[in-house]
């Protein structure tokens, strides 16, 4: 046979990648896996409470402080409810955990506590203070700071103030021959002269209270879903 006159064809040689590249290459990849860790934390925050899904914040914070954050069902629905009178959906939420945690401690209803809270202060500002200088959301008179170990004397704070009202209303619950008397006493109103048309404070505080109760049950929560 002849042997033909055609030279057999050698593989190209294999192209080396530059230190340059190969770098570039580890980056990209690198950015990639980062991105999909970073984009399933979201997702996974998202699916949480709404007021917590501020990944900016949480991605910063370990993961027993993200889940400790999360709020009751109870002050999720009390929340929702208090978010409906402010733009500032924080101050709602934290007013909502002090409420419930009150009401836990010393056993009255929530939604009677939102009544108060509303009937003295409808726009959640905890630094009200009354022509006669009762001050913050449950319009505490200075008197009353530093008593019950309330942890401040401080009646701007949302968490002492609403700590110091309760207290003030579970003494008038307990001597009160009722809730409508109890509430009347907690406005400073045993004979109706303190507060112009403050007969009908009780009136308010249960009607506020009701209807926050009715807003709570449309509330829907995580479980719902």
């Amino acid at each position: 046979m002849k042997k033909s006159g055609l030279k057999p064809l050698k593989a190209p040689p294999a192209k080396l990648s530059s230190p340059m590249k190969s770098a570039m290459r580890a980056a990209s990849h690198a950015l990639a896996l980062g991105g999909l860790l970073v984009g399933g934390a979201v997702w996974t925050i998202s699916q949480q409470h709404p007021l917590y899904a501020n990944p900016g914040k949480l991605l910063r914070l370990p993961a027993a402080v993200v889940d400790a954050s999360r709020p009751t069902e109870q002050a999720f629905r009390i929340g929702e409810v208090l978010n409906r009178y402010t733009h500032d959906r924080a101050l709602a939420f934290r007013i909502a955990d002090a409420l419930v945690d009150q009401a836990d401690k010393e056993k009255i209803d929530p939604a009677l506590l939102v009544g108060v809270l509303l009937t003295e202060d409808a726009t959640l500002d905890p630094h009200a203070r009354s022509s006669v200088g009762a001050r913050g959301l449950m319009q505490v008179m200075p008197l009353h700071g530093g008593k019950w170990g309330c942890g401040s004397s401080d009646l701007f704070d949302i968490e002492t103030n609403i700590c110091h009202g309760v207290q003030i209303l579970k003494e008038a619950m307990r001597s009160a021959p009722n809730t409508r008397v109890a509430l009347l006493r907690y406005n400073g109103c045993v004979r109706g002269r303190n507060t112009p048309n403050c007969h009908r404070y009780d009136d308010t505080v249960l009607k506020h209270a009701g209807r926050a109760a009715a807003e709570m049950r449309l509330v829907k929560t995580q479980k719902a879903d």
